[in-house]
């Protein structure tokens, strides 16, 4: 029996399922962000949250002519930033589906995800709690398998 050419290609480690994996960890990390702060909000808060947004409530900043609360600013800033990570990983998955070199050659694609995982797995390290944690060690894990694999 002859090997063809696709069943060679076959035997090679797919680069683009662990790509898959990594982005598809930022969109849960983000999503359960999100919905973790909406069931904190629409929550009663135990004494020591309200005594700490009462706090955050009453402190407020000028930023660019617009006062704000510092409750206000961190909530905002927290909502925005987990709705850019899922816009830049579903904009990672599409740019994977549409243009599968960028994932399966090692291009600066892949090099800028890995790096972006492991600088907020050593953030969530520091300051979050296990599931953050959990979910971009393996996103880090994932982007570096999918390096791995591919072609130089």
């Amino acid at each position: 029996m002859t090997t063809t050419a696709p069943s060679a290609l076959r035997s090679k480690p797919d680069a683009l399922r662990p790509f898959r994996v990594g982005a598809g960890g930022f969109i849960l990390l983000a999503t359960g962000h999100l919905a973790l702060a909406a069931s904190a909000a629409w929550s009663d808060p135990t004494p020591q949250q309200e005594a700490s947004s009462a706090a955050m409530r009453a402190s407020s900043m000028t930023l660019l002519g617009l006062e704000r609360s510092t409750l206000d600013v961190v909530n905002g800033m927290s909502s925005v930033m987990a709705l850019f990570v899922i816009a830049c990983a579903l904009l990672a998955l599409f740019a994977a589906r549409h243009s599968p070199s960028l994932i399966e050659r090692r291009t600066a694609f892949g090099w800028t995800l890995l790096a972006v995982s492991l600088a907020g797995l050593a953030i969530s390290a520091l300051f979050l709690p296990p599931p953050p944690i959990a979910v971009l060690a393996v996103t880090s894990c994932a982007f570096a398998i999918s390096l791995r694999r591919a072609n130089p």
